[in-house]
C-alpha cells in the first residue's frame, strides 16, 4: 500500500497511522499485510469458514474486548474505521470479505443457524461486539443449545458479553445454558473450560474452578475417539493453557510450566490438514508461547524465557505483547538500553499497552542518562492514555522537576475528563484552544491566544494602534489540528463547525461573517484579522476581493488592502509562485494614505524585497520611505511615548536587512543596536503592552542572534539565544536556535535535547523537529535514539524523504531495518513518478 499518501492528513498518537493499520489490518477492513500480528488473522480465518459453512471447524481460541477496537481507532485516529457492526465501515474501506459480512449482517433475520453462527464467530474474531448481540440477541436455554452449531451461537453471545462488559451476571447467565448440563459436542468442552478459566482469573470465588475444568476433561474424553490428530491435539493444548491459569492461582508454577511444556511438544509435532488449520496452529502455537514465557518469570527461570521470547518472535514479529516481555526481561535483567529499545518497539506496535510501554521506555531512558528524551517520551505516553493517572502524574511530576508549573498546569486540565467537552481531554486543544474554537489557550507561550486577542479588538470595535508582530505560518491550524486528532474541527469556513464544538465566541464570530458584506471598510478589516489569526485565509480572500489601488477610496480602504497583501504573500510562501504585494505599491502613492500606513508598508516591503527578491535597490527605495515616514511619526503628539518606541524599534530591526544585504557589518550593527536599546528601554504599562514588549524584545535579540552567528561572533550570539528563551521558553523556533547554536560548538548530543523540545512544543515544527534530532543522534553515535525520532517525523509528515532517509541508516537499531527500507523505496518511486508526471 502507499504508506505516505494512506496517512496524508492523519497522525497516529504515537505509531504512524499505516504502522498500526498494516499490524492489525484485519480488524479495520478485514484483510490482511505481511505486518499483521497473529491475533489479528482471527478475522480472515472466520470469514473464510463463513464461506465454507463450516462454523463447527477450529477458530482461533484468543479473543479481544470491545474496548480494543476503540483504542484502534484512538491511537491510529483512523476515525473513518469506527464501527460496532460491518455495515457502519464505508464500502470504498472495505475488503472483499468485509463487504460479504457486511452484506450477511444486514439480511442476519434471514440466515439459517449455521449462516448465523459463523456470522457470530467472524464479528467476535472482528471485535465487533456490539453487533453480536444483534445476531444472538437472547440466551438459548440448555435444550435449545444440545447440538454443535445451536451451541456456538450460545458461545459467541456469551463472548460477545464478557467482551462487552467483563464477568457481569449477563455474562454469567450467558456462559450457564452451555455449562449446567452440556451436552457432548466440543463446543461445550470449549465452553465449560472457558467458563473455569474465566473464574480462576477474574473471579473473587474460585472454588468451582476444579469442577469445571474435570468436566471439560471428562466431555473431551467422550469425543477424543471421534476426533482426528489434529484437532484432538489443539483442543488438547487449548484445555491446558485452561488449566495452567487455575495452577497459577494455586502457586503451582513448576507444575504449569510442565503441563505447558508437554502440550507444546505436542503441537510442534503437528502437520495441519490444510492453510486454514496452519492458522489455528500457528495461533496455538503463540498462545503456548505466551504462557511459557510467563511461567518462566514465575520460576526465574531466565534460559527458558528467552527460548519462549526467541521463538515467540521469530513466528509472530509484530506482537506487542512479545516486545514487551522482551523488554521486562532485558529491564530484569539490568540492561537499559536492550530494553529501552524494546519497549519503543512495543509502543509503536500498540494498541493494548502503548502508554505503559512509553512509561517505561521513559525510566529505561532516565536510566542510560537521556532526560530530555525521557520527557518525550513522558509526554507521548500522556498523549496515548491522557485518562490514565499513572501518564499524568509522571507528566506532571516531570513538568515539576523541570521548574515548569505552567505546563503541568496544562496537563491536569487535559487529563480532567468533560462529558460535554470530550474534545477537552487533548494535550493540543488545552494548549491551543483559541485556534481550534476561541476556547481559552492555556499554553504559557506568546502566541497561543492570538486569535482570542483579535476577536476581543473586534468586538470591543477598536483595534490597537499597536499590533503583535507574529504572523504564524498558514499551516499552523491546519497542523494542530491534525496533530491533535480532533479532525471535527477541520472545516474551511466557521459556520461549519458543528454546534457541539463551539463556544459563545464562535457563534459571534458567524454573526460577524453572515454580515460580513454590509460592514464597512474598518470594521471588515477588524472581522477578517479574526479570521486569518484561525487559519482561514482562503476565506479571508474570498470575503475581500482584490481591489486595485485606484479604486479604493478612504484610509480605511487603503489599510485593509495593504492587509489583504499581506496575507496573500503569506498564504502564498512555499508555493511554486509567490503573490507580490504589488497594489501596497500602489497604496504608498494614494493620495488618502496616511503616513502611519506609509510606514507600515515600507518597513513591510524592506522585509519582503530582501526575502523574496533579493533586490538591494528596492530595500533601498522603502527603507528611504520608511525613514521619512518615520521623522513624522516621531514628531506627531498623538502617539505616547510607548506607541514611538515601538515603532521605532521595530523600524531599525527590519530594515536591517539593508546593510545585511550590502555585508555592512558596521551599519548592520548600528541598526540593531538601535532596534535593541529600544526594545529594552519601552515604558510598558498594563498586560498588553507587556505582552507587546516581550514579543519585540523576544524578536529583537533574535535577530541580533542571527547577525552574531552570520559573522563568526558566536559566543555573544549564544547570550542572545538564552535571552529570547528566558522571554519566552515555549517557542518552537527558539529551540531550534539553541540547537544550532550547539551545533556550531559541535556538540551534536546536546543540540538532538533542544530539537526533541522543538518537537514537543509544535506543531509548527515538530516533525521538523523530530527529524533533526535524529539527524543529531545519529551524529552522536545514537542510532536507538535517531531510529525512534526519525519514526516520530514521519508520523507527523509521512513524505518527509529526508527522515525516511535516516531512519532507513538506522532502521536495523531496532529491528525495522528491512521496513525502513522498503518505506524509502516506494517513496522514492512515489516521488519520482509524480515528477514524471509533471513534466510529461
Amino acid at each position: 500500500m502507499d504508506r505516505w499518501q494512506f496517512s496524508h492528513g492523519t497522525v497516529g498518537v504515537n505509531a504512524p497511522s499505516w504502522l498500526t493499520f498494516e499490524v492489525h489490518r484485519p480488524y479495520f477492513d478485514g484483510a490482511e499485510s505481511p505486518l499483521t500480528v497473529i491475533q489479528a488473522r482471527a478475522a480472515i480465518l472466520a470469514a473464510r469458514r463463513f464461506e465454507n459453512r463450516t462454523p463447527g471447524a477450529l477458530r482461533f481460541g484468543m479473543t479481544m474486548p470491545a474496548s480494543y477496537r476503540r483504542l484502534l481507532v484512538e491511537e491510529s485516529r483512523l476515525h473513518r474505521y469506527r464501527a460496532d457492526d460491518p455495515t457502519e465501515l464505508p464500502e470504498e474501506l472495505a475488503s472483499p470479505a468485509w463487504r460479504r459480512m457486511a452484506e450477511a449482517y444486514r439480511h442476519r433475520a434471514e440466515l439459517d443457524a449455521v449462516d448465523r453462527a459463523g456470522l457470530a464467530h467472524w464479528l467476535i474474531a472482528a471485535c465487533l461486539l456490539p453487533a453480536v448481540l444483534e445476531v444472538v440477541p437472547a440466551d438459548l436455554d440448555d435444550a435449545g443449545c444440545r447440538n454443535a452449531v445451536s451451541a456456538g451461537l450460545q458461545s459467541a453471545r456469551a463472548v460477545a458479553l464478557f467482551g462487552l462488559e467483563g464477568l457481569t451476571d449477563r455474562t454469567a447467565a450467558a456462559y450457564r445454558p452451555l455449562v449446567d448440563h452440556p451436552a457432548p459436542t466440543l463446543t461445550h468442552v470449549q465452553s465449560v473450560a472457558g467458563w473455569g478459566y474465566l473464574l480462576a482469573r477474574h473471579g473473587g470465588d474460585d472454588s468451582a474452578v476444579p469442577h469445571h475444568l474435570e468436566l471439560a476433561r471428562s466431555l473431551f474424553a467422550g469425543l477424543a475417539g471421534e476426533l482426528g490428530d489434529f484437532q484432538r491435539t489443539v483442543i488438547e493444548a487449548r484445555l491446558a493453557l485452561r488449566e495452567v491459569m487455575y495452577a497459577e492461582r494455586q502457586q503451582d508454577f513448576a507444575g504449569a510450566a510442565a503441563r505447558l511444556t508437554a502440550a507444546q511438544q505436542a503441537v510442534d509435532e503437528l502437520t495441519p490438514p490444510d492453510a486454514d488449520d496452519a492458522m489455528v496452529l500457528l495461533e496455538t502455537r503463540r498462545r503456548l508461547i505466551d504462557r511459557r514465557v510467563e511461567m518462566a518469570v514465575r520460576l526465574g527461570d531466565a534460559e527458558a524465557e528467552q527460548l519462549a521470547l526467541s521463538e515467540g518472535l521469530a513466528i509472530d514479529p509484530s506482537c506487542v505483547k512479545l516486545r514487551m516481555q522482551t523488554a521486562q526481561a532485558h529491564q530484569r535483567a539490568g540492561r537499559p538500553e536492550e530494553a529501552l529499545a524494546a519497549y519503543l518497539h512495543a509502543a509503536r506496535l500498540g494498541p493494548y499497552g502503548t502508554g505503559f510501554a512509553l512509561l517505561h521506555a521513559a525510566d529505561c531512558a532516565e536510566q542510560t542518562g537521556q532526560g530530555e528524551f525521557a520527557r518525550v517520551l513522558t509526554e507521548r505516553a500522556f498523549r496515548a492514555a491522557p485518562r490514565a493517572s499513572a501518564t499524568r502524574d509522571r507528566l506532571v511530576a516531570s513538568c515539576l522537576a523541570a521548574g515548569d508549573e505552567p505546563l503541568a498546569e496544562v496537563v491536569r486540565q487535559a487529563a480532567t475528563r468533560d462529558p460535554e467537552r470530550p474534545y477537552a481531554n487533548n494535550w493540543h486543544y488545552r494548549m491551543h484552544a483559541a485556534y481550534f474554537n476561541l476556547g481559552e489557550s492555556q499554553s504559557p507561550g506568546l502566541y497561543a491566544k492570538l486569535p482570542t486577542l483579535a476577536f476581543e479588538f473586534a468586538e470591543r470595535g477598536t483595534p490597537p494602534k499597536v499590533n503583535w508582530q507574529r504572523l504564524m505560518p498558514p499551516a499552523f491550524r491546519t497542523n494542530l489540528i491534525r496533530e491533535s486528532g480532533l479532525t471535527e474541527f477541520a472545516v474551511a469556513h466557521p459556520a461549519e463547525l458543528p454546534a457541539e464544538l463551539r463556544t459563545p465566541a464562535w457563534d459571534t464570530l458567524c454573526g460577524w461573517v453572515a454580515e460580513f458584506a454590509t460592514y464597512d471598510a474598518e470594521r471588515q478589516h477588524q472581522v477578517a484579522v479574526v479570521l486569518y489569526r484561525l487559519g482561514f485565509i482562503k476565506l479571508v480572500q474570498e470575503l475581500i476581493p482584490f481591489t486595485p489601488a485606484a479604486e479604493l477610496t478612504t484610509a480605511a480602504e487603503l489599510r485593509l488592502h495593504h492587509w489583504l497583501d499581506v496575507v496573500r504573500w503569506v498564504g502564498s510562501v512555499g508555493r511554486a509562485s509567490v503573490v507580490a504585494p504589488a497594489n501596497s505599491s500602489a497604496i504608498v502613492e494614494h493620495p488618502a494614505c496616511p503616513t502611519h500606513l506609509r510606514f507600515v508598508i515600507a518597513v513591510f516591503s524592506v522585509i519582503y524585497e530582501a526575502r523574496e527578491t533579493r533586490s538591494l535597490e528596492a530595500a533601498l527605495g522603502w527603507r528611504e520611505i520608511g525613514e521619512k515616514a518615520l521623522a513624522d511619526l516621531l514628531a506627531d503628539p498623538q502617539y505616547s511615548p510607548f506607541e514611538l518606541m515601538m515603532m521605532e524599534s521595530r523600524f531599525y530591526r527590519s530594515v536591517s536587512y539593508v546593510p545585511f544585504l550590502q555585508r555592512d557589518t558596521v551599519r548592520l550593527a548600528a541598526d540593531m543596536d538601535r532596534a535593541e536599546e529600544l526594545a529594552r528601554a519601552v515604558p510598558a504599562i498594563g498586560e498588553y503592552q507587556e505582552f507587546l514588549r516581550r514579543e519585540n524584545l523576544r524578536a529583537c535579540v533574535e535577530s541580533r542572534s542571527k547577525e552574531f552567528y552570520a559573522f563568526g561572533e558566536n559566543e555573544r550570539a549564544h547570550l542572545l539565544v538564552a535571552e529570547a528563551l528566558a522571554l519566552d521558553p515555549y517557542e518552537p523556533k527558539t529551540h531550534i536556535e539553541v540547537a544550532e547554536g550547539l551545533l556550531k560548538d559541535d556538540n551534536p548530543e546536546a543540540a538532538a535535547h533542544s530539537y526533541l523540545r522543538t518537537a514537543r512544543l509544535g506543531p509548527v515544527s515538530t516533525a521538523f523537529g523530530y527529524a533533526a534530532a535524529g539527524d543529531c543522534f545519529a551524529r552522536a553515535g545514537q542510532p536507538l535514539l535517531a531510529e525512534d525520532c526519525y519514526l516520530q517525523a514521519l508520523r507527523i509528515d509521512p513524505y518527509a524523504i529526508s527522515a525516511a532517509r535516516g531512519w532507513a541508516a538506522v532502521g536495523p537499531a531496532n529491528g525495522m531495518g528491512e521496513l525502513a527500507a522498503r518505506y524509502l523505496a516506494d517513496l522514492e518511486a512515489w516521488g519520482a513518478a509524480r515528477r514524471a508526471a509533471r513534466t510529461a
